[in-house]
């Protein structure tokens, strides 16, 4: 069915396209009898995927990507697309239009995509009563959280704060984003006195986790040195990567944005490897960044993601990559004499 639909959205700009599927997935609500349908077609359901994590139940491990939902206007589809939890956002305390249009590009044939969004967004205030007339979800709801644009650096711990305390009994987990290169100087918060004072102060107004989201444009060490900082003051897991500056990875870019999809693969790969190298065990992982088959999924299972995040190759291969990407991360499982996904998590890592 996606097939069919792609090349007509393909036709279309890149952020209009978005528009319009938003629209009509945020039609859940009143279309059940289509929606269920695509849940059965889509979502696999198998108690070898079950994970509980942060007491949360996760039927398998996909969730969407921070930016594919950004006003929280699509939650009730998420099972329809076979996804198994949601990263929302990201928000803003204030209401922001983002970056210039446009501010979206398709890489085709290297099936990538580059944005300079600029956290584009309806506001907490906003979002948050949407949240209201849902919240609690059928699966876990994840709210990535950023500064406004116009925040100075110095009062950025502030708007992270507002966020929490205003989204703390509407979601299940945050995951902070000071890795976005499409605001400016947000990657310069990545500094260890920084994330030790953000993590201990918004410790103090949840309980619920709360991780960290990483660039892959990071030198390495210092990537791992910032998350054991940021797990040391009480973040609950990390994420591992936000989208690449490097330009390099297509032949046509842009000269701004950040890209993702199979251009990321290998770089959110290694950086994804080395961070576990050093927390496996010690928090939980996310891996995002260029998953776009069963067997890249496992790779990044075995070696140490407990969950994982797909947006680019949905738009290019749609839901009915999720059901393989699941399906196949079964039928490894099996070859592997696994029973258990948590059998499979960091099996890699424990060869060593």
């Amino acid at each position: 069915m996606y097939e069919k639909i792609r090349p007509i959205l393909f036709k279309m700009n890149p952020e209009s396209a978005h528009h319009l599927a938003e629209i009509a997935l945020s039609m859940a609500r009143r279309c059940p009898l289509f929606f269920n349908w695509m849940s059965e077609k889509y979502f696999v359901e198998n108690e070898k995927l079950h994970q509980k994590i942060w007491g949360l139940d996760f039927k398998h491990p996909i969730g969407t990507a921070g930016g594919f939902d950004k006003n929280a206007t699509m939650i009730q589809a998420l099972p329809s697309l076979g996804f198994a939890w949601g990263e929302l956002g990201a928000v803003t305390p204030k209401p922001q239009p983002g970056n210039e249009k446009p501010r979206v590009w398709r890489h085709i044939k290297e099936e990538s995509l580059q944005n300079a969004f600029g956290f584009n967004n309806e506001g907490v205030e906003v979002i948050s009563k949407r949240l209201d007339e849902i919240y609690p979800f059928i699966l876990p709801l994840c709210m990535n959280i950023g500064k406004n644009k116009t925040t100075p650096e110095y009062k950025a711990i502030e708007d992270y704060k507002i966020l929490v305390k205003k989204l703390k009994n509407r979601v299940d987990f945050f995951i902070v984003n000071v890795s976005s290169p499409n605001t400016p100087n947000l990657r310069d918060l990545l500094n260890e006195e920084f994330v030790s004072n953000l993590f201990i102060e918004l410790k103090k107004i949840t309980n619920k986790p709360i991780l960290m989201k990483l660039s892959p444009d990071m030198d390495i060490e210092f990537a791992i040195q910032i998350a054991k900082i940021a797990v040391q003051n009480g973040a609950d897991g990390i994420v591992a990567t936000n989208t690449t500056v490097d330009y390099n990875l297509v032949k046509n870019p842009q000269n701004r944005g950040g890209l993702s999809g199979k251009v990321l693969k290998e770089k959110a790969y290694k950086m994804f490897a080395s961070l576990a190298k050093e927390l496996f065990g010690k928090t939980i992982l996310i891996s995002v960044g260029g998953i776009d088959s069963a067997e890249e999924a496992y790779k990044r299972i075995k070696a140490g993601a407990s969950l994982l995040q797909i947006f680019t190759a949905f738009i290019y291969h749609g839901p009915e990559l999720l059901k393989t990407i699941n399906e196949g991360i079964l039928e490894l499982m099996k070859k592997d004499g696994y029973n258990h996904i948590s059998e499979a998590i960091g099996s890699d890592l424990n060869k060593i």
